[in-house]
């Protein structure tokens, strides 16, 4: 077996240039500062930053657009639900108002149809009560009319001249002062 120098040992971690790697590193610095430092569009840190300070302000800007308009929308929401019940209020109001309104001119109406009963009541009571007094009067005045018809017709029957003869001297007998005179007997009595 063939052993080399020690002096010859190449270590995995020795470089045979090491100019190379110091470029290599400084170019590599300076790469990083540049895409840290330098806003080249799409490349650089920067930018990226820039981008997404500009997108978190549009994030921002659009959520309290949002939370404006949701609570415009709740505001409204609420608005129309207070306008509801008030409309409801108004309505149960105009509702028992109505009823109210209705319940009084019934009751006018009944007291109108009370008053007026009892006025055609009165009235009827009235006539009823005149055609009772106008019927007494025509009954009366047809029993008077009868019995002086009879009485007439009772005189001219009974009567002749013998009776008119005693009656005349009745009435100058009385009319003189003295007593009447006796009267023959009555014919038909």
């Amino acid at each position: 077996m063939l052993f080399l120098p020690v002096a010859q040992v190449v270590s995995p971690w020795q470089f045979e240039h090491p100019e190379i790697l110091w470029s290599s590193i400084i170019g590599f610095v300076l790469l990083i500062l540049l895409v840290l430092r330098v806003p080249i569009p799409f490349l650089s840190v920067p930018h990226y930053r820039k981008t997404l300070d500009e997108r978190a302000v549009r994030i921002k800007t659009n959520k309290q657009q949002v939370d404006t308009a949701i609570g415009e929308v709740r505001d409204l929401r609420n608005d129309y639900a207070a306008r509801l019940t008030r409309i409801e209020e108004e309505a149960r109001q105009r509702i028992d108002a109505a009823v109210r309104e209705a319940d009084a001119a019934r009751a006018e109406i009944i007291a109108e149809a009370e008053q007026t009963a009892h006025a055609i009541r009165r009235r009827s009571e009235e006539e009823i009560a005149r055609e009772r007094t106008r019927q007494r009067i025509l009954f009366r005045q047809q029993l008077v009319k009868t019995a002086l018809d009879s009485a007439e017709e009772a005189i001219q029957e009974h009567t002749n001249e013998a009776v008119q003869h005693r009656l005349i001297g009745d009435f100058i007998g009385q009319a003189a002062g003295g007593a009447p005179a006796q009267s023959p007997t009555r014919r038909g009595s």
